[in-house]
């Protein structure tokens, strides 16, 4: 039976092609393909001549989305950009008529230039007159001394030459081409056929810098333009080495970076041990961050990897941050890391931030405390220029002095995915608190009580959960910025609880000691935002509160167990005042050796939030709420004893597992009062849940997440052994992708680590494009279809 026809068949079974399929909820175009489409669309529509607003920076990072997102563009945008990697002089090139036959070689460079014509350089020839135009030796002193200072000093990787190129511009040395054209520049190659297949593609680069741009700028200034252009466009050539596909974003970003280091203005004491010619009268490439640098600061609750408007060339602060925090080399070992794959969730700068001793997100959360301390917060201990950086814009709705005070943002009013917002708590003119909290709260990432879950949620939510436990990649952060009167400060940090994702601190004396708090406000989720709840997923939410705690309090709990699984938390109301409702809050213990003494809860601050015991920025995962009950109510039946535990495990033993408890008062807006904590903990006896035996049937189970972008886990379960393959159509029926995925034992595979993963891609390697899609199971005699969707 050929595949359409399994399809119709299928799809008559099942009813599906009596109804059209649910429409995929609409979303905007793709923000970094929209903007490479109108940049090359400048491209290849050349004018006689420019307006300085007119020119661009770069045109590489325009050149590498097209190309990726080929077969993403419908066939008449194809056909307007039909030639544009074509060199210049190329026929089918938009620039095919322009005439470059001047040839200048430096050590490692051959420079194409004319001097007729519109896009002939400037044509003074005095320093040196060796019958070459300035304009071109300029290029070329700066071509030369970026590939001595980023491959000879910092240990780059040399750009592949194009030696095997057909149009190699007559030797292997690397190309320059010197035209007019509404960038500065741009680095890219003739590599493209139609196709970008693989994960990791790497090839010889040609460059071409504008020749024009003492027109726009003025002599002076465009020799710094070019100078840093040069420095910038060579790391592209660079980056092409390693991966042409690492994160777009980063690629602008550490090109952006690597002006500062060829041209740092001749400073000696530059902390970056990089030994480079250190000239009197040398470009410093800072003097041109500014506009960068306010981008992302005037805007600090953009994603880090936005590539919406000049974002991508504002994300330079990160590469500032790390190199200056740990080292120089840091780069290029994420270029290394780069040559095996681009992860997605910022995976390849993951590998480099362990490799330093800390985590991805220890590293993010302390570069928002440092883009704090620039311009005139700068206090020395930071950014080596940060006097020279604009300051983080803080929003004047987010300064508040009079509590308490609540605000709610659901997924569009919050920080974007790796991004923070600072928010600021002044004292109330004249009031000293003796006790001021301050509460962050995002959407729950797990319910308390998984229990009742379908089987396909509960494994999406325990992936989600175990992601943030490993990584911590998931979830808010909250670093408070704490302004003492004696012109001090002080860094404090509140770790959420997994999967209530709530966390306070109270703090003393506000308004005496305490001047001012800044709530650093940390997105630590580093893709799109989609919390998975049962059933599909949400755009995600967070709020803060600050004000008093409650004033009212309760009394020390007492545990027991009842002859159920579950622990009975008692207490006694002392006062009433201002508590809404009481949470139950856990902590768990397991001993490793038999001497361990469990470790109760050991302040009241700590049942706040959760701990971060081995500093590794990562909250742990002991200390969760584990119910919330009415202000008047005086007990709890704990029924989630266990839960959070793999009983499973072959090192799981009940007796080692110990549970304290903590009763804290809540007030009306969230915040937190006084806990009240026992002392004792108990050990649950452990009543092992009814089990089911293994599937009797075969069954396909709903795709997670759903809808997805760019991967999805298919879970199944087997009723005997089977071979097994998944078969993905598009709503036309036509085959996509097959899965092989091989005998298989009776059994359930649900979870990720056993689920049929798909990357998004058709048996070509190419994206697939958003809409709804087919996937269907077959298990020796079986076969069972269900829809998902592809959302982008």
């Amino acid at each position: 039976m050929t595949h359409l026809k399994f399809f119709l068949s299928l799809a008559l079974t099942f009813g599906i092609l009596a109804a059209a399929p649910a429409p995929v909820d609409a979303r905007p175009p793709d923000p970094g393909l929209y903007s490479a489409i109108r940049s090359a669309r400048k491209y290849i529509n050349p004018k006689s001549h420019y307006a300085p607003h007119e020119i661009e920076e770069c045109f590489t990072d325009t050149f590498n989305i097209l190309a990726q997102n080929w077969d993403r563009l419908p066939v008449v945008i194809q056909r307007e950009f039909q030639g544009i990697f074509l060199r210049p002089g190329q026929p089918g090139s938009p620039y095919g008529s322009v005439n470059l036959p001047r040839k200048f070689d430096t050590a490692h460079f051959r420079f194409h230039y004319t001097t007729v014509g519109p896009h002939a350089p400037p044509l003074e020839d005095v320093n040196p007159m060796n019958g070459v135009p300035d304009y071109v030796d300029i290029c070329a002193e700066a071509h030369e001394r970026s590939f001595h200072i980023e491959v000879n000093l910092m240990g780059f990787k040399k750009p592949f030459d194009d030696f095997w190129d057909v149009d190699n511009g007559g030797n292997h040395k690397y190309d320059v081409y010197l035209f007019q054209f509404p960038a500065l520049g741009f680095t890219t190659t003739n590599w493209f056929n139609g196709r970008v297949l693989p994960t990791v593609v790497t090839f010889g680069p040609y460059f071409a810098i504008n020749s024009r741009l003492y027109d726009y700028f003025g002599k002076l200034e465009a020799i710094r333009f070019i100078e840093t252009t040069t420095a910038h466009e060579f790391l592209h050539g660079i980056q092409f080495a390693y991966n042409a596909r690492m994160p777009g974003w980063f690629m602008e970003a550490s090109a952006t970076w690597i002006e500062s280091k060829v041209y740092d203005g001749g400073r000696i004491e530059d902390l970056d041990d990089i030994p480079d010619p250190d000239e009197i009268g040398e470009t410093d490439a800072y003097d041109y961050y500014a506009r960068q640098l306010g981008i992302f600061l005037d805007q600090p609750d953009i994603a880090l990897d936005s590539r919406v408007g000049l974002h991508e060339y504002a994300a330079v602060i990160w590469v500032f941050y790390m190199t200056e925090r740990f080292d120089v080399d840091i780069v290029r070992q994420i270029y290394e890391d780069a040559t095996t794959g681009s992860y997605r969730e910022f995976g390849n700068f993951l590998d480099a931030f362990t490799n330093h001793g800390t985590t991805l997100v220890e590293a993010f959360k302390t570069f928002t405390e440092w883009n704090y301390f620039t311009h005139n917060r700068d206090d020395g201990k930071h950014y080596f220029n940060g006097h020279r950086f604009p300051p983080v814009v803080i929003h004047p709705h987010d300064v508040h002095n009079t509590y308490p005070i609540r605000v709610d943002w659901d997924s569009e009013a919050m920080p974007e995915p790796f991004s923070s917002r600072y928010i600021i708590f002044e004292p109330t003119p004249g009031i000293v608190m003796n006790e001021f909290a301050v509460k962050v709260d995002g959407a729950d990432i797990a319910p308390i009580d998984m229990s009742f879950l379908e089987v396909t949620d509960r494994a999406a939510i325990q992936g989600e959960l175990d992601r943030l436990d490993i990584l911590g990649v998931r979830g808010w952060g909250a670093k408070f910025i704490v302004e003492k009167r004696d012109g001090t400060h002080e860094i404090r940090e509140a770790f959420t609880y997994h999967r209530s994702q709530e966390g306070q601190i109270t703090f003393s004396d506000f308004g005496g000691d305490i001047k001012k708090i800044t709530l650093i406000l940390i997105n630590l989720r580093p893709d799109v935002e989609e919390v998975v709840i049962p059933g599909g997923t949400f755009g995600g939410s967070v709020s803060y509160m600050a004000g008093r705690p409650p004033a009212g309090a309760l009394s020390t709990p007492t545990l027991s167990q009842e002859g159920d699984a579950s622990v009975r938390v008692q207490w006694q109301l002392e006062d009433l005042t201002d508590i809404r409702e009481v949470a139950i809050v856990r902590k768990r213990y397991t001993s490793l050796i038999e001497t361990d003494e469990p470790m109760p809860f050991q302040t009241a601050a700590e049942v706040l939030n959760a701990a971060d015991r081995n500093e590794d920025g990562i909250p742990d995962a002991d200390i969760n709420i584990a119910g919330r009950v009415n202000a008047t109510d005086t007990y709890f039946e704990d029924t989630t004893i266990f839960q959070d535990i793999n009983v499973a495990s072959t090192s799981f033993d009940p007796v080692n597992t110990r549970y304290f408890y903590a009763v804290v008062p809540v007030d009306a807006i969230g915040i937190m009062g006084m806990p009240s904590i026992d002392p004792n903990g108990i050990t649950p006896i452990f009543n092992p849940p009814d089990i089911p035996a293994a599937p009797m049937q075969t069954r396909l189970f709903q795709s997670y997440p759903n809808p997805f972008n760019p991967d999805v886990w298919i879970p199944y379960e087997l009723g005997e052994e089977a071979s097994v393959s998944v078969e993905i159509y598009n709503i036309s029926g036509q085959l996509v992708r097959t899965l092989h995925v091989g005998m298989k034992q009776r059994g359930q595979y649900i979870s990720r680590d056993k689920a049929v993963y798909w990357d998004g891609r058709n048996q070509l390697g190419e994206r697939a494009t958003s809409g709804v899609y087919f996937y269907v199971l077959k298990a020796g005699d079986y076969a069972s279809m269900r829809k998902m969707a592809i959302l982008k």
